[in-house]
């Protein structure tokens, strides 16, 4: 057998159990009688110790539970720093509420109508004063369909009276002030028609669709044509009379028709 010095290592489990482990298990089976002795000699070794009776803690936890809201409304009442170095110093909430409450606020918006859209481009044209009231007499009996609302002589009476009411006020004797004719009229509402929309200051629907395909620059045109000279069967769709009258087929005549149907019949609805 050989002898002498030499190393090994191997693994090897052992359990050791805290002495404050073998004081909890001698707790655990004590006797109550025993238990409560051990109790009092550790109350009187030991000066830091205190008794405390089971109804005093359930007073403590009362207490305790009593006192969460009032901090917990305390820590609601402090200011949150963090927050406000995120989100900034913004009132009313965060920004994300903010923005949504600005989105949501009603915005008054300039509304302009037809009339307005007429009297800026009137605004641009080179008329006189006289012909200016004459202008806004006639777009003032302009629909928001487009059409024209009156008839001329209708107009150049309304726009007289305002003349006289205008002299009476400045103590001017009515009959030295000029009256308008009918022919200033029709030359104003020809001006007007000449605006846009194209359409726009048309008597019935006819004219209106005159003035588009004029504005279009098709007055040599078959559309311009049949509208001009045939409306009322192109609108009954009489296909075969105006073949004949024009001496076109019936197809182009259908074909004609739908080229006008594209123009707008309202054209102050925009």
């Amino acid at each position: 057998m050989k002898t002498g010095l030499h190393q090994s290592t191997q693994l090897r489990q052992e359990l050791k159990i805290n002495p404050r482990l073998y004081q909890a298990m001698d707790l655990l089976y004590m006797p109550l009688l025993d238990l409560q002795q051990h109790l009092k000699q550790e109350l009187l070794n030991n000066p830091f110790l205190e008794m405390v009776e089971p109804e005093e803690e359930e007073e403590e936890e009362t207490t305790t539970e009593t006192e969460t809201p009032t901090e917990e409304k305390k820590d609601a009442d402090e200011i949150d720093w963090e927050e406000i170095l995120l989100n900034g110093f913004d009132t009313g909430g965060q920004p994300e509420e903010r923005e949504e409450k600005e989105y949501f606020e009603p915005v008054t918006v300039d509304s302009r109508d037809l009339g307005d859209h007429l009297r800026d481009q009137v605004t641009l044209l080179d008329l006189s004063p006289r012909q200016m009231l004459l202008a806004d007499e006639v777009i003032g009996n302009i629909n928001e369909d487009g059409y024209l609302a009156c008839t001329v002589e209708q107009i150049r009476t309304g726009v007289n009276e305002v003349l006289e009411n205008h002299a009476a006020e400045s103590d001017r004797d009515p009959e030295d002030v000029p009256r308008y004719t009918e022919h200033e009229v029709e030359e104003m509402l020809s001006v007007i028609q000449s605006l846009d929309p194209p359409g726009v200051g048309a008597r019935d629907l006819r004219e209106c669709l005159l003035l588009q395909l004029r504005e279009a620059g098709l007055e040599q045109s078959v559309p311009y044509r049949l509208v001009r000279d045939s409306f009322d069967e192109l609108i009954n769709h009489r296909w075969s009379e105006i073949s004949k009258r024009f001496g076109i087929s019936q197809a182009d005549v259908q074909k004609t028709a739908d080229e006008i149907a594209k123009l707008d019949p309202k054209p102050g609805l925009v």
